[in-house]
């Protein structure tokens, strides 16, 4: 019986050992692969051409950024149609039709994306005030909108991405700890990542009355009036809020805003209080965030999996020397 063990045990270490030699890299191919399809759709550098210099990495960052506005100008300068993209790798600019899911009509407009920027727009609202007015204004090339969540979790992917080129191509992993610690950093780099995209920073109404990013919109927006735009899943969407002047006790609380409606809730700003009077929302769907979505998770599950593989090995004693 004892001999029947330790030939079983024998077998084990060896096939663990080959899985080790071989599978481990061959999963770590398919997810570099499964990023690289992912990397398509970011504005993201090249792994293989990062520069170690910090000082001419940033000036070429600094470039890098004025390239992509540049494209971003020349395409919406040309009157070119929803069949022609101005391209940049494999990023493409795109326009998308905002629309409201219940069918109003209080907010109409037209947006460009180019990567995690919104480089051009074309909004009109009707004024809550006056509702047989509307008002028109434009986000512009010059003054793109940057799309927070877009960025960051291109950020988390070149990461990920980074992180199989550094430690895992040409690693000759000798234990089961190696490989699920390996997975384990690499599945935080991928959470982060898809994150980003399935849950929305929640913003108090103050940061939203005071975001920098409605800079943008030329002519300004009017004072009563705050817009936002935000990925969740695979749409993106503009809400704006309608304000008054508050009346009642003040709230001991700032209120914070999230992709629920947040009519009543009161802000001040200095000596002023406010009061979201109303909210609409508009949105449309974005085909290439399903994509990432989709590839972040197949990235997941393919970690898990080989985590869950190895931690099998490890608990039958394979990964004894």
């Amino acid at each position: 019986m004892a001999d029947e063990e330790a030939e079983e045990l024998a077998s084990l270490r060896e096939e663990f050992q080959w899985v080790l030699k071989y599978e481990v890299h061959s999963v770590l191919k398919h997810l570099r692969e499964v990023l690289q399809e992912c990397s398509k759709r970011f504005l993201l550098r090249s792994s293989e051409t990062k520069l170690q210099q910090p000082v001419l990495r940033q000036k070429l960052e600094i470039l890098d950024d004025f390239l992509k506005f540049r494209a971003c100008m020349l395409l919406t300068r040309s009157d070119i149609n929803s069949s022609r993209h101005w391209k940049i790798s494999h990023v493409k600019a795109e326009k998308f039709m905002l629309s409201s899911a219940n069918g109003s009509d209080n907010i109409k407009g037209v947006i460009t994306v180019f990567g995690d920027n919104i480089c051009h727009a074309d909004i009109t609202i009707r004024l809550h005030r006056h509702a047989n007015q509307s008002y028109r204004t434009f986000i512009k090339e010059d003054i793109p909108w940057k799309l927070q969540q877009v960025q960051d979790a291109g950020n988390h992917l070149q990461c990920a991405v980074d992180f199989i080129a550094l430690k895992g191509e040409h690693t000759d992993f000798q234990t089961a700890q190696e490989v699920i610690t390996l997975m384990s950093e690499l599945m935080v780099c991928l959470q982060r990542a898809r994150n980003s995209l399935l849950s929305p920073k929640k913003y108090s109404l103050e940061e939203l009355y005071r975001n920098k990013s409605m800079r943008a919109f030329n002519p300004p927006l009017p004072v009563d009036s705050i817009i936002n735009f935000y990925v969740h899943h695979n749409k993106l969407v503009m809400s704006t809020y309608y304000l008054t002047p508050a009346q009642g006790p003040r709230p001991q609380k700032p209120s914070v805003t999230s992709i629920e409606s947040k009519l009543g809730s009161t802000f001040e700003v200095g000596q002023y209080r406010y009061e979201v009077a109303a909210q609409y929302q508009v949105e449309c769907a974005v085909p290439w965030l399903n994509d990432v979505i989709t590839l972040f998770t197949v990235a997941l599950q393919t970690c898990q999996q080989l985590k869950d593989k190895i931690a099998v090995f490890d608990v039958y004693g394979a990964n004894a020397v």
